[in-house]
């Protein structure tokens, strides 16, 4: 089976990035827009109700 693949930016793993907290999981955090703009998909690595930044690539 071959891997999954999106266009543009690539989702960030937080496999790593909230240290010993277990488990840490990618979530799509989003923003109040105007119906005029686009909002940009941001996302945050969390565990436990603990934000952690994500890694860059």
């Amino acid at each position: 089976m071959t891997g999954t693949y999106v266009t543009g930016s690539s989702l960030p793993d937080c496999s790593h990035a909230c240290g010993p907290c277990f488990p840490c999981k990618r979530v799509m955090v989003s923003f109040e827009c105007s119906v005029a703009e686009s909002c940009p998909m941001v996302y945050r690595c969390v565990c436990k109700g603990r934000f952690f930044h994500v890694p860059s690539n």
